[in-house]
């Protein structure tokens, strides 16, 4: 037998198809965004370099998940897998290399009782293999970079030392890549942020335009009008402290959900008709309030500039409940303008908002224009309330 490993014992048998579930290992690979990937000349520069140091007609980078492995390099490989860039595990000698967290080192694949059946050795002309983990910072085994020949092979010590060491220059493009990847994404949710911003204080100088306009036309004289405006100003300021997850003084969020919608509505209504509440107590966590605020902030401010809340005999009627697993906000407006028609263009709050539920309530927002007013119906998961 001319095999060479360590003494550490094999976890997988012969005609292993499917590596043994590792969601840790899975969600660190998946979280790469490799594959499945197209080529990258980082990458493919680096097989190049395995294939000439090694002399060998075939180099991989070979990343393994659950079912199959996929190449995110090829150097050499015969079709229709060069194009095709994976095979199942049926074809995988790379698998052994993650499931054993360790070099694998076959002469002769033939005479190899854990490769031996392997399909790669009569469809890929497998015969000698090295290979060695591809590891990630938090020490999971993503994959494989491997040296492959078609001919029995004694390989050296040196032979892995240098695979290793190539291999290290991969893993160090894998976490470039990553961190660019993450630059890209900080420099999208700053732009994000930046256009949330602009559009939020065009949305402040709208509402407090509509807040003096409501105020003036209930006010009698001089100093009822300034205490109304002033009063909601302030109680605007109050709410907008939840939206940038500033805790104000006081209740914070002792007041649990209920409260955090008081203190958000409490600026548009001029008498305790005009928003009607009805809430069971129950807590939130700052993550969920945070969202739910920025939601009930931006139904508000529509309904204050071109709702419900832009009349005088206007009001809202909101209503949350939990059925089980399931948590459901219904906002509905009353006594507004007709309704015509739907709006035609989604403006960028309504993007917002839309996003805000679904990527960090793991919720769905649904928008009713009926002729007597707006319904909004929002449905989440109830765990999401404590975040």
């Amino acid at each position: 037998m001319t095999r060479t490993h360590d003494a550490q014992p094999l976890v997988h048998e012969l005609d292993t198809y499917q590596l043994d579930v590792d969601q840790d290992r899975l969600s660190a690979l998946y979280q790469t965004d490799l594959m499945d990937s197209g080529p990258e000349e980082r990458f493919d520069r680096l097989t190049r370099l395995v294939a000439t140091t090694l002399s060998v007609p075939v180099a991989l980078v070979s990343l393994v998940d659950a079912r199959r492995q996929f190449f995110k390099s090829t150097f050499g490989l015969p079709e229709p897998w060069k194009t095709e860039r994976e095979t199942p595990l049926t074809h995988s000698f790379c698998q052994h290399v993650v499931s054993r967290a360790a070099p694998l080192v076959i002469q002769d694949a033939t005479l190899d009782p854990l490769v031996c059946d392997n399909l790669a050795i009569p469809e890929l002309s497998v015969r000698a293999y090295l290979g060695v983990p591809l590891v990630n910072d938090d020490g999971h085994v993503l994959g494989s970079l491997c040296a492959i020949d078609s001919v029995p092979r004694q390989w050296t010590a040196r032979d892995q030392e240098i695979l290793e060491d190539l291999a290290k220059l991969v893993e160090e493009q894998i976490t470039l890549r990553e961190r660019v990847a993450e630059m890209a994404r900080f420099d999208a949710q700053r732009a994000l942020i930046q256009g949330e911003l602009a559009h939020r204080i065009k949305n402040i100088f709208s509402v407090i335009s509509s807040l003096l306009i409501v105020s003036s036309r209930t006010e009698t004289n001089l100093e009822g009008f300034v205490q109304s405006v002033t009063g909601r100003i302030q109680a605007l300021s109050k709410a907008n402290d939840f939206i940038i997850e500033v805790k104000p003084d006081g209740d914070g969020f002792n007041g649990g959900l209920a409260g955090l919608i008081d203190a958000l509505l409490a600026p548009f209504k001029r008498t305790d008709r005009q928003v009607i509440v009805s809430c069971p107590a129950m807590s939130v966590g700052e993550k969920a309030a945070s969202a739910l605020a920025l939601v009930i902030h931006e139904l508000a401010t529509n309904a204050a500039k071109y709702g419900a809340l832009s009349t005088v005999d206007g009001y809202i009627d909101l209503t949350c409940r939990c059925d089980g697993e399931t948590f459901q906000i219904v906002w509905r407006e009353v006594g507004g303008p007709p309704l015509t028609h739907e709006p035609s263009r989604k403006g960028f709050g309504t993007r917002m908002v839309t996003r805000t539920v679904e990527a960090q309530l793991m919720g769905k927002l649904d928008r009713n224009f009926l002729a007597d007013g707006l319904i909004v119906t929002l449905n989440m998961p109830s765990s999401m309330l404590q975040r």
